[in-house]
This record gives C-alpha cells, sequence and structure tokens, in this order.
C-alpha cells in the first residue's frame, strides 16, 4: 500500500510542474522584439505554448525551450492567441557580447 500511494505522490507532484515555469539557464535569455543582427547567430526555432491564457507564460516557455540550445537570445517574432490559447514563435540566438 505505501508502494502505490508513494508511485501517486510522485505523480501528483510532476504534474503540478508547469512547464511555463522560468528554468534557471532561461532567467538569463534576453527577450527581443526585432530581430538581432551583428554578432548573432540563430541556433533554433521554437513555439512557447500556455493553455492557461497567459502570454508571458508562452514567453517563458520560448525562453526554456532556447535555454536547452545554450542560447542568450530569443526573438519572438509572432505571438497568437486562440481560444485562450497563447503561442509565441520566436527564434533562438547566440549572441557574442559587446
Amino acid at each position: 500500500m505505501k508502494k502505490i500511494s508513494l508511485i501517486a505522490l510522485l505523480l501528483l507532484g510532476s504534474c503540478s510542474v508547469s512547464k511555463t515555469k522560468l528554468n534557471d539557464d532561461a532567467k538569463n535569455i534576453k527577450v527581443v522584439y526585432t530581430k538581432p543582427m551583428k554578432g548573432c547567430s540563430a541556433v533554433k526555432k521554437v513555439v512557447g505554448e500556455n493553455d492557461e491564457g497567459v502570454l508571458d507564460l508562452a514567453v517563458n516557455h520560448a525562453r526554456n525551450l532556447a535555454s536547452r540550445e545554450d542560447a542568450n537570445t530569443l526573438y519572438v517574432e509572432d505571438k497568437v492567441n486562440v481560444s485562450q490559447k497563447w503561442r509565441v514563435y520566436a527564434t533562438a540566438y547566440i549572441c557574442t557580447k559587446k
């Protein structure tokens, strides 16, 4: 019985962690709304999502995805809201610091 309770507790705990909670690496990613130019290389297109109707959480999700690519800049190209769901279409960049 204890084993079943522990498994249920672990499952509940894992479900409560949101994919839109900003991870530590993503906190350092700069979000921009104009395309980076000099000193920047695109590494991957990402799509941040939030089903709760919160744009900032969709941006957080995109930042989390960009952090997996070691990006330090996120260029938000488009924001789409459909029926309480936000999608953020962006490109992750690695930019050299000046």
